[in-house]
């Protein structure tokens, strides 16, 4: 039955379904074409209070609206409404709305992309890539027709500039004074009004003083206090004369001749104490500049005489010193020329030194340039003519290089600089005033121009402008070159009566500021500002369309910015050609606007501002879609639909934010029958998925609950507690859930949801489902976290520094606390940083307290995220101290008693001999310094000596000195110093530095004397007395000073009388004293104490006079005796002192051997005879020997004069080549005696216990290094002649060994003959010699770090070799071998020698101490020496040694 009735429906359906399509295809429908009131175009009125009229749309009821649309545009000449809304159903949702940021006003733009009616741009052209950068946009509508247009466009540079109340101003120059790469004027008054000080406080007067304009980007142009130079300075200059890269300042005085030299502080930025130099009187006119290009500027001068002089100043002496001078002559003659004037400047270009231009008063010149080859002045040989006074300097051809203009009577010449072609001159006749003027660039177009500065007729007032400044361009033409052209290009008026131009770049923007001397009246100042060109670009061509050009500020010091007018309406016909094809942007309402940039051009660095924007325009804007849920004007056109039959009006609602009129026309709007069947969707309900730090997930019921016409659903979100904002959906999606990840954790958000569906149709608003972020765990920790004191301060503050921790960290806490601590729950802290920032200096703890040097602190420092999370467990760091790192001044106190106890007041006697005692007290501020180390610095003129002393806890020390000589080797002669010198403490965590300090005292080396007279002193009859004093020294090593002391002698009678005085010198030892006495008087012997050379006690000796004889009462006789005391003749003679010079000797003989030149002098009294002979004469000559052509024979034949030299020359004779020496030092032994020459035969010599004396040394050479040679290792035949080698090389050593003995045995006794006394000297130079061992050359493959048994050494093929190192020389076996080391001695001679000085020395020892067994044992190639170690040389001529109780042996490195 079920079945039968299917089949039924089925059947009837077939029927039926086209029949109903048939009906639904012929549904009636329609379209309007015009509003309510029956037009297709209204102007429509609005107010601020709305408009709800009676025009709309009137629509049949019952119909659905398939589409629907209208357009509106503003009114051509009608105010405009403002903002512009359409709300059709007043639901609070616009269909249609003209409000967006930065659109303005409807039809009327006044307003930039911003909203904003003023905007700014900042402009570099010489920074970033955008030398020319867009304008701030404004919006017009696409395709819009404009009527008028304005904009207001004011230029302001970065180095705002205007004018300076500074004062008149004589003078100014130019340089850098701060190292900034730009340009600082100094600025010159002779009646600067400067601050002094007075007892009744501060007061002004006039002097001369400069000033500083300068320019930094934080404060602008600046000027400097006046700093008063010299008295009568006329000029001031820039220049670098230290060489520390920062310019300093030079006032200068002609009429003194001074110059007033003010170095910069480079740290403080001011100037260091002034310096005066006085320069040469002879000085014409100078400059100064790096002319030598070493980084220093040297004053640069011409002089009479015709001279240029280059001085550099010294900062030692504070005075100029002359690097070269330079005379120029006349052409084709000798006669110098008169100089009358120059220029300096940097003629080759600024990548060049600079030159000068030195003229004569003809107005020839001579260029002047520094030759750094030859460290010299150059002139050039080629002069330019036509250089008169009053001339200036620039480049006027644009090359680079600096050109020349010259004033003449009748006109003017310009001079070309060629560069490498020279100077080219041409004469024009157009007559210039040069006077201040100055050649620039001034607008950067790459023509220069002569700017000359006119007064005008100066009023006193400074409110009415007079005179100015005129721009004079260069031309050149078929007949002439460079030319200043006579008629003015521009004339400009900075300020009233201007009087000197100058420039310079002062903010490295690229563009020249122009410095002007300007005023009248009571008011002169500067005037700065660079010329400024700038404009825009409409259609951004490159060209600019609208420009100005100008001087600029930004208002303040009475210079406006630079504005841009448009008096050609150029941006309204510009834009109304460029709208249809600008790129736009669409809103939700269709509205396309574009947006309009003008491209910026400047030459200079600053800001443009932009105001006044006034464009009014007219443009079609459709009425149909809207960014709102209904999404156009169908839907709610729609959703206002009724059942029934006849007409529906629905009004327009306009709001608007003025008064206005607008136009709305054609309007189009399709139907068809029958309404829309529109029911109220179900409601969502929400609920939470997911609620994370970083995440939110919503959803609610499944899609299909809300029927086959759901479109969307759309989710709103507002911040918790506030209500929906229905105008700005926060998402849409398909989806039945919603995933927000726009989240931040603490965080209190409020969803709603919303479906929508066909014509508009939405749900009611879901219930509010309200949630808080939550927060993520914390990441605190902080890596490397370090802290320690700030160095180099005064204290107080501690230096933090930590690694960056997790990303989510955004801020740094630091707990500073004198405290261990390990959480920090419960603290606070004023230490914070951001997260960016690893390091604090910390001058508090985190409490607020500020730090105390020397306390212990700990620090702790932790991350905190984004939510302001941390960690509170810590691990403090500790203990750390801050500490003032200012050294403390310490003192040191000391007192010296010398050898005399303080017997010559002022000055320390020091004596070779003789001790010093030293007391010395270390303090600070009265606190002694304990365990520090004193170093006491004995200083003679070739000596020093330091003895170190350590104080006790209350910073006392003492040292005690036995005598000076067990320092070392010293002489203790003449002036000395004693400096005790602390060098200061770093302290340490807890101690201030300690600065180093010295005390110096004097002190004079003095010879110890004894003087010795027989006494009483015998005195003839008539009072005359004559005496021989014997003078010695204490110290023997001191007996050669003696013949340079002298003394002053005084006899008095038995009453005190003085009966004669003298002065005496020591002659041999002694002194001979004559002069008036009488009986039992006495002499009295002073040495001088200024300087105290020699001393004796008191300085003063007395010496008895003889008595009065006694008279025989009976005989009548008496005891006098007229005996007379000659002078005694010396007993000894004084060796003689040889100072011999040095010579280097090709190894080869190459004809350049030169002579060896000695000085002999002799000390003695008396004349001497001299000879020299050689301390080793070796049987086979060796490859050097020396001969004197003034000493050939065999006896002395030279003689000296009593207290006399004279200078022997040895020349150096090649016996034989270079082999078997030793590249290096060289020397052969030589001996000089001399003997007393007998004078006036008085056979004084015969009575001398010495007559003669010698003195040993070596004459020293230096050989060259051998030549390398190249030797042939092609393989030899063996022949015959090779069998006899060893036989003949055997031969020839025994016959070498033989004559070495013969001749040892030879110089030996001519040694015992000639120089008994001196075997002690013998000995002592052959020990010496073995000290110093020959160089080798050899190399040694050999490891010097091994370690091997002297069987192993000798089964490895090593035998004994000659060579001897250091520390041998009193090992009896070897000790022979210091002949090795004189000049042409052999081993096996020196081998001979020592055998017979043993046996010598064993038969004068025989019998006090008989011979051990090892002193005869056989010689196995084992040496020992005075230390016990024993030596052994292997074949390749390495020693090997081995100390007491060692079993192997060791390589031996020297």
């Amino acid at each position: 039955m079920t079945r039968r009735n299917f089949l039924g429906f089925l059947f009837v359906m077939l029927f039926v379904a086209p029949a109903w399509s048939f009906m639904f295809a012929q549904a009636q429908g329609g379209t309007i074409v015009t509003f309510s009131n029956g037009s297709a175009s209204n102007t429509i009125t609005v107010n601020t209070t709305g408009q709800t009229g009676s025009i709309g749309f009137e629509l049949d009821r019952n119909t659905t609206i398939t589409s629907a649309s209208f357009f509106i545009k503003p009114t051509a000449s009608g105010p405009s409404p403002g903002a512009l809304e359409l709300d059709v159903n007043q639901d609070g949702f616009s269909e249609w709305a003209f409000n967006d940021t930065g659109y303005g006003d409807f039809g009327h733009q006044t307003v930039f992309s911003s909203g904003n009616v003023t905007e700014s741009l900042a402009i570099d052209p010489n920074q970033g890539t955008v030398s020319n950068p867009d304008s701030p946009p404004f919006f017009i509508p696409t395709g819009a027709s404009i009527s008028t247009s304005a904009l207001d466009v004011g230029f302001s540079p970065s180095l705002s500039g205007g004018y300076f109340q500074t004062g008149y101003i004589h003078a100014v120059d130019k340089g850098d004074l701060n190292n900034d790469s730009n340009i600082e004027f100094a600025l010159l008054s002779r009646t600067a009004n400067v601050s002094v000080a007075t007892p009744t406080g501060p007061a002004y007067s006039q002097a001369p003083a400069f000033r500083i304009a300068a320019y930094s980007n934080t404060t602008g142009i600046t000027m400097s206090s006046w700093q008063t130079t010299c008295a009568n300075a006329t000029q001031i200059m820039v220049a670098d004369l230290n060489g520390d890269n920062h310019d300093d300042v030079v006032g200068y005085a002609p009429v003194n001749d001074r110059l007033c030299i003010h170095f910069t502080n480079t740290s403080s930025g001011g100037f260091e104490p002034q310096i005066n130099v006085t320069h040469a009187s002879n000085i014409i006119d100078l400059a100064f500049g790096d002319f030598t290009g070493n980084g220093l500027d040297e004053m640069v001068s011409i002089r009479s005489g015709g001279k240029v002089s280059i001085d550099q100043f010294s900062n030692r002496s504070n005075t100029f010193t002359n690097r070269d001078t330079a005379t120029i002559f006349a052409s084709g003659s000798s006669n110098s020329v008169t100089l009358t004037h120059m220029l300096f400047a940097h003629f080759a270009g600024p990548q060049n030194n600079p030159s000068l231009m030195a003229m004569q008063s003809s107005g020839t010149a001579n260029q002047v340039y520094w030759d750094p080859t030859n460290n010299a002045i150059i002139v050039s040989t080629f002069t330019v003519s036509g250089i008169n006074p009053g001339s200036i300097v620039g480049d006027f051809d644009g090359d680079q290089d600096l050109d020349i203009v010259s004033p003449r009577p009748t006109g003017h010449r310009s001079i070309e600089n060629g560069g490498l072609s020279g100077w080219d001159g041409d004469n024009h006749n157009t007559i210039l005033t040069l006077t201040n003027a100055s050649i620039l660039d001034y607008d950067l177009d790459s023509d220069a121009h002569l700017l000359v500065p006119n007064q005008g007729n100066p009023d006193g007032n400074p409110a009415t402008q007079t005179g100015n400044v005129s721009a004079y361009a260069f031309s050149s033409g078929w007949n002439y070159d460079n030319r200043v052209s006579s008629q003015t290009t521009a004339i400009f008026d900075p300020w009233t009566s201007p009087r000197a131009v100058h420039f310079g770049d002062m903010d490295g923007d690229g563009s020249i500021e122009q410095l002007m001397l300007v005023g009248e009246g009571n008011q002169h100042g500067i005037f700065i500002s660079a010329y400024h060109k700038v404009g825009y670009d409409i259609d951004r061509d490159g060209m600019v369309d609208v420009e100005a050009e100008g001087y600029a500020g930004n208002g303040s010091n009475g210079l406006s910015m630079l504005m841009i007018e448009d008096p050609l309406g150029e941006l309204t016909s510009t834009l109304n050609v460029l709208t249809p094809g600008l790129p736009y942007i669409s809103d939700g309402y269709g509205i396309q606007m574009a947006a309009v940039n003008l491209s910026m051009h400047s030459i200079t660095e600053g800001t443009f501002t932009f105001s006044g924007l006034d464009v009014h325009y007219t443009a079609d804007f459709l009425v149909n879609t809207n960014p709102s849920i209904s999404g156009n004007l169908s839907n709610v056109l729609n959703q206002q639909m009724t059942a029934g039959s006849g007409k529906l009006l629905i009004p327009f609602s306009f709001n608007s934010t003025d008064n206005g009129t607008f136009v709305i026309y054609t309007p189009t709007l399709a139907f068809v029958d029958g309404a829309p069947n529109i029911a109220l969707p179900p409601t969502p309900v929400l609920r939470f998925v997911d609620v994370e730090s970083d995440r939110v997930m919503i959803e609610w019921q499944p899609i299909t609950a809300f029927g086959d016409d759901l479109l969307d659903f759309v989710v709103y979100r507002s911040p918790a507690g506030q209500t929906v904002d229905l105008q700005n959906p926060f998402a849409a999606t398909m989806a039945n859930n919603t995933l927000d990840f726009t989240v931040q954790p603490g965080q209190s958000w409020t969803y709603w949801v919303q479906s929508v569906h066909e014509f508009g149709v939405t749900s009611n608003l879901s219930s509010p489902l309200t949630t808080t972020i939550p927060y993520p765990a914390p990441k605190s920790y902080l890596p490397n976290l370090t802290a320690e004191d700030v160095p180099e301060d005064e204290g107080g503050a501690l230096n933090i520094s930590w690694s960056p921790g997790d990303e989510s960290i955004v801020e740094h806490r630091l707990f500073v606390l004198p405290t261990d601590f390990f959480d920090v729950a419960s603290q606070t802290t004023t230490l914070t940083t951001n997260a960016a920032t690893t390091s604090l200096v910390i001058h508090e703890d985190s409490t607020g307290h500020s730090l105390i040097d020397g306390v212990a602190y700990y620090v702790a420092a932790i991350g905190v995220d984004a939510y302001g999370n941390a960690s509170t467990n810590v691990t403090a760091i500790g203990p750390v101290y801050s500490r003032n790192d200012s050294s403390l001044d310490t003192v040191v106190d000391v007192s010296y008693t010398d050898f005399t106890d303080g017997e010559l007041d002022g000055t320390v006697l020091l004596a070779r001999t003789k001790g010093l005692d030293v007391a010395a007290h270390l303090h600070q501020n009265g606190t002694g310094i304990p365990d520090a180390v004193l170093t006491l610095t004995i200083s003679g003129e070739d000596e020093t000596y330091d003895v170190e002393m350590t104080t006790n806890t209350t910073g006392h020390a003492t040292l005690s000195i036995d005598a000076l000589s067990s320092l070392g080797p010293i002489d203790a002669l003449g002036p000395m110093t004693l400096k005790l010198a602390y060098a200061g403490s770093q302290g340490n965590a807890t101690n201030q530095p300690l600065d180093g300090t010295s005390s110096t005292t004097p002190a004079f080396g003095t010879v110890l004397v004894s003087i010795t007279p027989d006494e009483p002193i015998p005195v003839q009859p008539d009072g005359f007395f004559e005496t021989i004093i014997a003078v010695d020294a204490e110290d023997s090593v001191q007996a050669m000073y003696l013949a340079n002391m002298g003394v002053m002698w005084e006899v008095f009678d038995p009453n005190g009388d003085q009966t004669s005085n003298g002065s005496a010198d020591v002659r041999g030892n002694e002194l001979l004293v004559s002069g008036n006495a009488v009986y039992d008087g006495h002499l009295v012997i002073t040495l001088s104490d200024d300087p105290p050379a020699f001393y004796i006690p008191g300085f003063t000796n007395s010496f008895a006079l003889q008595s009065a004889p006694v008279i025989d009462n009976g005989t009548g006789e008496t005891n006098e005796t007229n005996d007379t005391t000659e002078p005694t003749f010396p007993d000894v003679t004084l060796p003689a002192s040889v100072d011999c010079e040095t010579a280097t000797y090709a190894w080869t003989d190459n004809g350049t051997d030169e002579a060896i030149l000695c000085t002999i002098t002799n000390p003695n009294s008396f004349d001497v005879l001299v000879g020299v002979s050689w301390k080793m004469v070796p049987t086979t000559p060796p490859p050097f020997t020396f001969e004197s052509s003034s000493l050939t024979a065999d006896e002395p034949t030279l003689t000296i004069a009593a207290e006399d030299s004279i200078q022997v020359e040895f020349s150096p004779v090649r016996n034989g080549p270079s082999d078997g020496l030793f590249p290096g030092i060289q020397g052969v032994g030589y001996v000089v005696h001399i003997t007393c020459l007998e004078v006036g035969g008085a056979n004084q010599c015969d009575s001398m216990t010495t007559p003669t004396a010698s003195t040993e040394g070596e004459l020293q050479w230096t050989l060259g290094e051998m030549p390398v040679q190249t030797v042939d290792d092609t393989p030899i035949e063996d022949d015959a002649s090779n069998a006899m080698t060893p036989v003949l090389v055997g031969i020839g050593l025994v016959l070498a060994i033989v004559a070495a003995v013969v001749g040892v045995l030879y110089m030996r006794g001519r040694d015992d003959l000639d120089f008994v006394d001196d075997d002690d000297d013998d000995e002592d130079y052959f020990e010496q010699a073995l000290s110093a061992p020959e160089p080798t050359g050899r190399s040694k493959n050999v490891d010097l770090t091994a370690s091997k048994s002297l069987d192993e050494l000798k089964v490895s093929g090593k035998s004994l070799h000659s060579d001897a190192p250091e520390g041998l020389a009193t090992s009896p076996s070897v000790g022979s071998r210091a002949d090795a080391f004189e000049f042409g001695a052999t081993a096996e001679g020196a081998a001979e020698e020592a055998v017979d000085e043993t046996e010598t020395w064993d038969e004068e020892t025989a019998e006090d101490e008989p011979l051990e067994d090892e002193d005869v044992a056989e010689d196995d190639g084992i040496t020992v020496d005075e230390n016990g170690t024993e030596w052994w040389e292997d074949e390749e001529g390495v020693w090997w040694y081995r100390e007491e109780g060692w079993e192997d042996w060791a390589a031996w490195e020297d």
